[in-house]
């Protein structure tokens, strides 16, 4: 095991830990500090990538650990706290919005190395899908529009709807700047008067 000691997978077991101390913390009675747990595993799961890449250590280890570590962090504490909170109290639909994003979320997971794309992902990701249903099961937000949220989120990790990566649009934003910043040097140059004659 000690090949796979390397900081991104250590990053990665990190955002594993953070997703079922959620799992315990609501199991306590505390969903606001599931809460906390699950953003802390987002950053996590933000940065592990980032490691990797930057140390040239990317294997399929990692990427399968990350995979897990996501189901337990953004699949799994989010439908608990979910159903904990406001969806307890929608009689069947509550516990059957939980258990589809759980099951979407295992099926984007599983799917995501099959199709996987540097430009953008395929169905929206588990992580972002899994902070916003954690946030709405500590909210005040009415049940049954918790319950139709949670199962929007589900049915868009399950589609094919393609979403930009970070990579995406990070290049679209500096090339939008880029042009932005061309199109007024050019205004200024357009109104600068002639120069006086000798």
């Amino acid at each position: 095991m000690k090949d796979y000691v390397s900081p991104p997978n250590l990053i990665t077991s990190g955002n594993l830990l953070a997703g079922f101390l959620a799992l315990v913390v609501v199991a306590q009675g505390h969903p606001g500090w599931a809460a906390v747990l699950v953003l802390a595993a987002g950053i996590c799961d933000s940065l592990d990538g980032l490691a990797a890449r930057r140390s040239g250590s990317e294997c399929e280890f990692g990427s399968r650990l990350d995979s897990l570590a996501d189901l337990v962090s953004f699949g799994a504490a989010p439908a608990l706290v979910l159903y904990t909170g406001a969806l307890d109290a929608v009689p069947v639909g509550g516990i059957g919005a939980c258990l589809a994003f759980v099951l979407c979320g295992a099926w984007r997971l599983a799917r995501f190395s099959l199709v996987e794309n540097r430009h953008y992902f395929v169905g929206l990701p588990i992580p972002p899908a899994g902070v916003i249903a954690v946030l709405l099961g500590v909210s005040a937000a009415p049940p049954l529009a918790v319950c139709l949220i949670a199962v929007v989120l589900a049915g868009m990790m399950a589609s094919t709807v393609p979403f930009p990566t970070l990579a995406t649009l990070f290049r679209s934003l500096r090339r939008s700047s880029t042009r932005d910043v061309q199109v007024t040097a050019s205004g200024d140059a357009a109104e600068q008067p002639p120069p006086a004659g000798g």
